[in-house]
């Protein structure tokens, strides 16, 4: 394969990739509490330096470039912007930090998509799935539906004389978190309790994707224009190899 088909067809998987990774950003960006990825790039050394037959720095034709290559595809967990619905069983996290919540099979995983509703069982579950919230001591949070209840700006759940406080917890390292799907992530390692003094939520609020339509969109047709360049890259090495090709036979 010709040097050049070779960069050009690294280069459109990679854009592909990115491609990828913008779309989906794209089609949560207005799923509540959604954090986007981001596609992270390395230039990639010559195929002879991959190959070890040569090493960097040396000069001449085996030092040429080897173009890009993905290397990883990161989660952005910076805050989304705040929407306020005035349901109170709606709440945003302020700052660090996940709420807790439990899926059926038992699992404990964490998310910052706070629409919560109470189910039949007066437990608060997140909207759309049967996932309980978890109270600090790791247990389902129950409420008395025909009662009153509130949430304080440090993250209780107050109904009568009872105060109940919200697991708000965070990982070591925002890198231990995998995405569950459904806007969930599972920890790697453990994770923490965020300090008393760092608590605040707010209810009646939500806190919304963190993925800006505007600028993925941008993203799109910047990256789909890269990768029309490198197919047209491609074609164009193609088409050249085929004529040479032609002339040397028709001697």
């Amino acid at each position: 394969m010709a040097y050049g088909m070779y960069l050009a067809a690294e280069g459109a998987k990679a854009q592909s990739q990115r491609l990828e990774v913008i779309s989906n950003n794209m089609a949560n960006a207005n799923t509540v509490g959604f954090k986007p990825d981001v596609t992270a790039f390395q230039a990639r050394f010559a195929e002879a330096i991959q190959e070890r037959l040569a090493t960097p720095g040396s000069g001449g034709l085996p030092d040429v470039g080897g173009g890009v290559k993905v290397i990883e595809t990161v989660t952005d967990f910076s805050a989304g912007q705040l929407q306020q619905t005035g349901n109170q069983s709606d709440l945003a996290i302020i700052g660090e930090g996940f709420f807790q919540v439990e899926d059926e099979n038992g699992e404990f995983l964490l998310t910052r998509a706070g629409a919560m509703t109470l189910n039949g069982r007066g437990e608060l579950v997140m909207s759309g799935s049967n996932r309980a919230l978890l109270d600090a001591g790791g247990s389902p949070i129950e409420l008395s539906p025909d009662q009153p209840w509130s949430v304080s700006p440090d993250g209780y759940i107050v109904q009568g004389a009872d105060q109940i406080p919200l697991a708000l917890v965070k990982p070591e390292n925002l890198e231990d978190l995998q995405k569950a799907g459904a806007n969930l992530f599972r920890a790697r390692s453990e994770v923490y309790p965020i300090e008393p003094t760092q608590r605040e939520v707010r209810s009646g609020f939500l806190e919304m994707s963190g993925a800006n339509s505007t600028e993925m969109l941008l993203e799109l047709i910047e990256t789909n224009r890269a990768f029309e360049a490198n197919t047209q890259m491609i074609q164009h090495q193609d088409g050249a190899t085929g004529q040479l090709i032609s002339r040397v036979l028709s001697r």
